[in-house]
């Protein structure tokens, strides 16, 4: 009877110590599908950084392709609570936080070295904070996503090129703003949707970084790449601000620094893989356009910043002078 009852003891002993082995089961969401992207590279990494450094307490599952939807409905879903991760972007947070869509906007980072700066500034720290408050905590803050071109059937070197172009952007009030200022008809779509799109005919272009280009095969459906170079896209990987202050203070600490950590990895991941895709989408048939009046675009790019709605006076001087 004794040993029934010692056998017992150390079951329900080892029962507890599973449970506090893994006290937080997350699911981390991603539109991108290839494995070998930068962007889900760094995203394994960091749940496994993660994972060890909680000693098993903390187990993130990435969900690649939108399994679990769009970004705007999982950033919804992030906000409203739920044990969720997001690898978002400034674009997609702006719709929360209209300002934030500055740090998505046209060609506003001089270099990555300016917008390091930016990061740690008071001015983002604000920006952040107001973020916050209405939900949404951002763990990672600046790994470089990439630098965002267009695809299409014709060559684009002037934003003259792009009048009357239906051309799909993603759920961004400053990616729309900023094509319909170059006379295109921009086209909100899920990342998921955009192949078939071109292919049906749908939208007539796209846009986006080497990377996700060839991770997602678009080179099937069009054979002109443009280097615009109109967006440096940073992913800002979020969770839910109420569940982030449920944690013990020892697992927020784990979550914030790998978060600090991978952004400097992925940025380095994602200049070193740059040319190699856009090589990988040569080799394969596309014409890369390399002669693009980058200063026609960056001209007529100006006024997108006045036509997004609830943009704070003066907070756009304020992110530039951030940067000097």
């Amino acid at each position: 009877m004794k040993t029934v009852i010692f056998a017992s003891v150390i079951a329900a002993l080892s029962f507890c110590g599973v449970a506090h082995a893994q006290e937080y089961s997350l699911r981390f969401s991603t539109s991108q599908v290839n494995p070998n992207e930068p962007i889900v590279k760094a995203m394994k990494l960091y749940a496994d950084r993660v994972g060890e450094r909680s000693g098993g307490r903390i187990a993130i599952t990435v969900m690649t392709g939108d399994q679990l939807g769009a970004q705007k409905k999982v950033n919804e879903m992030v906000m409203s609570g739920a044990s969720l991760l997001s690898a978002t972007d400034y674009g997609q947070l702006g719709q929360f936080e209209p300002d934030l869509s500055i740090l998505a906007g046209p060609y506003v980072y001089p270099s990555i070295a300016a917008s390091d700066k930016l990061f740690a500034s008071d001015v983002y720290k604000e920006l952040s904070g107001k973020l916050e408050a209405k939900g949404i905590k951002i763990l990672m803050p600046n790994g470089l996503f990439g630098y965002r071109h267009i695809i299409s059937n014709k060559a684009v070197r002037t934003p003259a090129d792009l009048a009357g172009v239906t051309i799909r952007v993603p759920s961004s009030p400053i990616m729309m703003a900023t094509f319909a200022t170059y006379g295109a008809r921009p086209t909100e779509l899920p990342w998921g949707d955009v192949y078939n799109a071109l292919q049906t005919g749908v939208v007539d272009a796209a846009e986006g970084p080497f990377g996700s280009i060839a991770g997602s095969k678009l080179n099937e459906t069009r054979k002109v790449i443009s280097k615009t170079g109109h967006q440096v896209m940073f992913t800002a990987w979020v969770a839910s601000a109420t569940f982030f202050n449920s944690l013990p203070e020892d697992l927020q600490k784990v979550m914030t620094e790998e978060g600090q950590k991978i952004a400097v990895d992925l940025t380095k991941m994602t200049l070193e893989t740059d040319d190699v895709y856009a090589k990988q989408l040569s080799d394969a048939g596309v014409e890369i356009i390399s002669d693009v009046d980058v200063p026609a675009f960056v001209e007529a790019s100006k006024a997108a910043y006045g036509k997004v709605p609830n943009l704070t006076p003066g907070m756009f001087d304020r992110v530039q002078d951030a940067m000097k």
